[in-house]
């Protein structure tokens, strides 16, 4: 009985192992992914060029069809015969040849009427352009010479008050020069007068005096000087040589300022 389980065991070993190694050859059999990856692009590489071939190759085959039935089609058609049916003139243009003398005649006149109205609506527009240059140079040359005017006014009115402010200030420095010349003679006549030993009637102020009976000079400079000092004073102003004085006579008496 030992026996039997052992040669049962032994089976199943020997029996897993060659599953085993089936298993492996199964595995070395097949082949990578990476490979299977290349094979697949390889294949719709394939699968794309094949129908780009087929469809130049219809081309190639149509082509030359199509030109030919296009030089058929153009051989088989009839060419219109326009010598008879049409007068061309210098102008590209057709009329046929059916028509009346009359009605030619309209289409000329017509035309020279149309031509004759464009001529007509250019010169009057040349004539308004050259009229507007015109209107357009009279008035640039307007807006000049009122500037012009402008400037010329100002210019006078600006040349005027500066002669006006130059000769104001010649009158001043002439008056202020003469005053000071005034000042300066009346400085040196003072002093020249100073110098003489006679009084300045500007720092007197005068009193006429009547004399009366039995009035001296020392008199009347005790009356208006309180001392005698003005008897040669009063000789001055009045001219007097001596203290001789009548009744009557009306004297300058200076009293200072």
């Amino acid at each position: 009985m030992n026996r039997i389980q052992k040669n049962e065991k032994e089976n199943d070993q020997a029996g897993e192992l060659r599953s085993r190694i089936e298993r492996q050859r199964a595995k070395s059999s097949l082949p990578k992914r990476s490979k299977v990856h290349q094979n697949k692009k390889k294949k719709s590489k394939t699968k794309i060029k094949f129908p780009m071939i087929q469809l130049l190759a219809l081309f190639f085959i149509l082509l030359p069809i199509g030109f030919y039935t296009l030089y058929t089609y153009l051989q088989d058609r009839p060419i219109p015969n326009t010598k008879s049916d049409q007068v061309v003139f210098e102008d590209n243009e057709s009329i046929p040849t059916t028509a009346t003398a009359d009605d030619l005649k309209e289409k000329k006149s017509a035309k020279a009427g149309a031509e004759k109205e464009k001529e007509t609506a250019e010169a009057k527009a040349k004539a308004q352009q050259e009229a507007e240059a015109k209107a357009k140079a009279q008035q640039e040359a307007e807006e000049k010479a009122k500037k012009q005017q402008e400037d010329e006014a100002k210019a006078k009115a600006q040349q005027e008050a500066e002669e006006k402010a130059k000769a104001q200030q010649e009158a001043e420095a002439k008056a202020k020069a003469q005053q000071e010349a005034e000042e300066k003679a009346n400085k040196a006549a003072a002093e020249k007068k100073k110098a003489a030993g006679k009084p300045d009637e500007e720092d007197y102020k005068v009193v006429l005096h009547t004399v009366q009976g039995e009035e001296t000079l020392f008199r009347i400079s005790m009356n208006y000087y309180k001392s005698q000092e003005g008897i040669a004073l009063i000789r001055e102003w009045n001219g007097l040589n001596g203290n001789e004085i009548s009744k009557g006579q009306v004297l300058k008496i200076p009293i200072k300022k």
